[in-house]
């Protein structure tokens, strides 16, 4: 029998104590009164979920409730599980093993049919059905100049931080979840990623794009870096860019003319950018935007094998019997008819055998199933199976989650 147990948090004193577990997990200095005060108003009620032994914290865990589009156009109820630690001297003890069980299964009462994280560890997650589900790149521009011909569709205009506390939230939430593997942000995560960091000592400045509608349809939120070691000759600062979206392609691209525009700026920083972003195009050369990394981004575990799956769309192909192993939440493992109509579950022989991690990787289209099985991901018992795999999982764009938790 364990030496602790999980539950669900619901004290002051609790919540501090698992965060500072945490922040020790993460090797960060102990939170002051100060720091708790800050913190405190980022925890949403009953979503923060704690290991304890004999009355100590020795592990954490918090859910982003949420939501997901999926291929098709449709979205779904999700939990995005972060802040996970376990203390140094409970490892290997099961309790992150636990907290798993216990997220999976609030999940599951809350019809929340998929979970998102990002791994700090990519190794970690995958025994627990997590598979890769999204990639991003990271952007460097040098001295980039933007290209005249490139139509404008609207005007640019910053905000004060007042206004950008007011404006973006609701903004974000009008501009919508224009691909597959975008997620709604709820107020906490706005509590953490935006309050906090545009009200800091060196805060993030916001830009908001307007369409020719007169309507907001995009925003950027970004910081400048000051040049340290002054050069005349190749002085400038260095933009960071922490957060762009936009309801439309001329959105974006004035979004980043703006940005490639402002004076006195070097160089550009870009982190989790969609892989198929065509920066490279706005550029008079192409060259000066490089790609310095591609990340895995979101890891999705689908909790509802049934639900997730038939909420999704498939292409114009014979159906594909798919036989899934799901040895953490052994009530999905079977065999499931994927079809242009939907998905069942079915008694038929598979014609494919994948894990659930695998599936996680399938599911938004990060890759097809050709890719997986080559890579020896999917078992091959109907090669003929494949090809029209291919097809009924086939997406209209490459996925990214594109909000950081």
């Amino acid at each position: 029998m364990s030496d602790f147990a999980v539950r669900v948090l619901t004290e002051d004193a609790e919540i501090r104590a698992a965060h500072s577990v945490l922040r020790v997990a993460l090797h960060s200095p102990p939170m002051s009164d100060s720091d708790w005060a800050d913190t405190k108003p980022t925890y949403a009620p009953k979503r923060y979920f704690g290991a304890f032994a004999d009355g100590v914290a020795v592990g954490s865990a918090y859910i982003y409730d949420s939501e997901v589009a999926v291929p098709g156009g449709g979205t779904l109820p999700m939990s995005g599980l972060a802040r996970v630690g376990v203390r140094a001297d409970f490892r290997r003890r099961g309790v992150m093993t636990d907290l798993m069980r216990f997220q999976f299964a609030d999940a599951a009462a809350n019809g929340q049919v998929l979970s998102f994280l990002h791994a700090s560890e990519s190794g970690i997650y995958g025994r627990f059905g997590y598979g890769i589900g999204t990639r991003s790149r990271e952007l460097q521009l040098t001295r980039p100049k933007f290209r005249v011909d490139v139509p404008r569709s609207g005007h640019v205009r910053m905000l004060t931080s007042a206004e950008v506390l007011a404006q973006i939230q609701p903004l974000y939430k009008r501009i919508g979840l224009y691909r597959n593997g975008m997620m709604s942000r709820g107020r906490d995560w706005w509590a953490v990623q935006v309050d906090r960091v545009v009200r800091g000592d060196e805060p993030y400045l916001v830009a908001v794009h307007t369409g020719p509608d007169g309507e907001d349809d995009g925003y950027v939120v970004y910081k400048a870096i000051p040049d340290e070691s002054y050069v005349a000759t190749d002085f400038g600062s260095t933009l960071e860019v922490f957060d762009l979206v936009g309801a439309n392609q001329g959105a974006r691209n004035d979004l980043w003319r703006f940005l490639v525009e402002i004076d006195l700026i070097k160089e550009i920083h870009a982190h989790a950018r969609p892989v198929d972003e065509p920066v490279e195009l706005l550029l008079e050369d192409p060259r000066s935007c490089m790609t310095r990394n591609i990340d895995d981004e979101a890891w999705v575990r689908l909790v509802d094998v049934l639900a997730a799956l038939d909420a999704r769309t498939y292409g114009d192909a014979d159906p594909v019997a798919v036989a899934v192993k799901d040895a953490f939440l052994p009530r999905n493992s079977g065999t499931y008819l994927v079809s242009r109509d939907g998905v069942t579950k079915t008694s038929a022989q598979p014609q494919l055998t994948l894990d659930v991690a695998t599936l996680g990787s399938l599911y938004f289209g990060a890759w097809p199933p050709s890719a997986l099985a080559a890579a020896g991901r999917i078992d091959v018992h109907d090669p003929a199976a494949v090809a029209r795999a291919d097809l009924l999982f086939r997406t209209d764009s490459i996925p990214w989650c594109g909000t950081g938790f």
